[in-house]
């Protein structure tokens, strides 16, 4: 019995040992599954910005000058000369300057011919209406009808007349004794008519005829005449808004003429003041040439610029969009010009580069600004920026050297809670960071990543100012050695 008990010990002893032995491993292998992680706490504090970038010394003032039009050019100034004031910066050829004065005093009194040659033109010409004409043909028909009307009248009353006061009567030899006498004549009515009455009473007939038709033609040429003054009529408008246009025409054209020939003369006289001067384009101030724009021997175009500075040198930092933000008027900056030393320079001012290019143009000083001024209020995030400071002193440098440029400033701002950016993370609903957390599970207390949401307010290189949930004494994970979800049992990095 009591060897039983033993045995049975024994037993129970192994099954414990082996339990024992085996909780271990298993802790073992799970421990070297789990991910080992780094952890950190939010803390109170700024973040600090840093940007850098390129410059050029460039003058502290730039001046344009527009070469004189179609000139040729005898000479200039070579860049990077220093100039005095009165000095010559670009020689044009005497010879085609007064060429072109020749030309333009040709063009001038030509334009002057033309203009008056419009102006007569303005006056109209002397003409007689066609309608005078047609008016006169017209009254001469309308005479001409008059009289062929009396005629017809006259044929006609003649005829009536005739008809009325004679009669035929038989032409026979009737003697007195034959038996016939004054009292017997109406018993020789319907004997034969009588020749001679027969005669003039065809003559008036024809008369009559003749009348009506001379009537009708009259009147045919009263009609074509009325016909002909109408259309004369119709004719004289016509010609007469045909010359109203031509005056007007002539008249507009004497007026650009006269433009043109304004033009001409003021174009004249600035070729004689260029002659006045010698052909020479001066300096008005001490200064370098930083563009020449034209070569000796060319033809301007008027379009050609050379650009001086003057005033001594500055600095003028080019800034990238996404660093625009970040530039205050005030702070300090690190350059280097070439390959000399380290030097420190405050910023005066700050402008926008509205085409990114770099130029000068377009320089909005913000010298007088407040030391907050930056370019974030004025320039969306495709419009890159600049800064100017003045040249440090004994700085060997040139208009056009290049300098590199670094920032580095803290935020205005101190936040309540930075963390690390590596402790940020995002999916589709929010942004987030793990943290250290204690779960009980049945091997025991183990650790494990917990969701604690967060809203970011502002980041930098390596921080981001944020607000959540967090305490002083969350542990937040910022580096795993393996991808981490939350939920997901973790374990501190020794």
């Amino acid at each position: 019995m009591n060897r039983n008990k033993k045995r049975a010990a024994q037993v129970f002893g192994g099954f414990l040992a082996v339990m024992v032995l085996g909780t271990v491993i298993s802790r073992a292998a799970s421990s070297a599954l789990v991910a080992q992680v780094e952890t950190g706490k939010a803390g109170r504090g700024r973040l600090s910005y840093s940007c850098e970038g390129k410059g050029t010394v460039v003058p502290v003032e730039e001046n344009q000058i527009f070469l004189w039009p179609e000139q040729q050019v005898e000479w200039t100034a070579e860049q990077g000369a220093a100039i005095k004031a009165g000095e010559c910066l670009v020689q044009f050829r005497m010879e085609h300057l007064q060429q072109s004065i020749e030309k333009k005093q040709a063009e001038l009194t030509q334009l002057e011919l033309q203009a008056a040659q419009q102006r007569i033109s303005a006056k109209g010409q002397a003409r007689v209406p066609a309608a005078a004409g047609a008016g006169r043909t017209l009254a001469q028909a309308q005479q001409q009808l008059g009289t062929a009307q009396q005629k017809e009248a006259e044929a006609e009353a003649a005829y009536e007349q005739f008809l009325n006061s004679t009669m035929p009567m038989e032409n026979a030899a009737k003697s007195e004794d034959g038996g016939m006498n004054g009292g017997n004549a109406a018993e020789y009515e319907g004997g034969g008519m009588d020749s001679a009455w027969l005669s003039r009473k065809q003559e008036l007939e024809a008369a009559l005829m003749e009348a009506r038709a001379g009537v009708e033609a009259a009147s045919q040429a009263v009609r074509q005449a009325q016909d002909g003054y109408e259309l004369a009529g119709q004719e004289d408008a016509a010609q007469n808004l045909n010359e109203a246009n031509a005056v007007k025409a002539a008249q507009l054209g004497a007026d650009a003429a006269n433009v043109q020939a304004e033009c001409a003369r003021k174009e004249l006289e600035r070729l004689q003041s260029y002659q006045a001067a010698g052909g020479k384009i001066l300096a008005d101030q001490d200064c370098t040439v930083l563009q020449t724009g034209v070569q000796a021997g060319a033809v301007t175009t008027g379009c050609e610029i050379l650009v001086t500075g003057s005033g001594g040198f500055r600095l003028r930092g080019q800034v990238k969009a996404e660093d625009r933000e970040k530039l205050k008027t005030g702070i300090e900056t690190e350059i280097r010009l070439g390959t000399g030393k380290k030097r420190t320079v405050n910023i005066e001012s700050i402008g926008i580069d509205n085409n990114g290019s770099g130029n000068t143009a377009g320089d909005n000083s913000g010298a007088a600004g407040g030391a907050g001024e930056g370019l974030g209020d004025t320039a969306g995030a495709d419009v890159q920026g600049f800064w100017t400071a003045k040249l440090p002193e004994n700085a060997e440098a040139q208009s056009g050297d290049v300098f590199t440029w670094s920032i580095e400033s803290p935020s205005e701002r101190e936040y309540e809670q930075i963390i690390p950016l590596g402790a940020l993370r995002e999916d589709v609903n929010e942004t987030y960071c793990l943290v250290l957390a204690e779960e009980e599970q049945m091997l025991g207390t183990v650790q494990v990543a917990k969701k604690v949401p967060v809203t970011v307010l502002e980041k930098d290189a390596k921080s981001a100012a944020i607000a959540s949930g967090l305490t002083g004494e969350d542990r937040v994970i910022t580096a795993s050695e393996k991808y981490v979800t939350e939920g997901d049992r973790v374990r501190q990095k020794e």
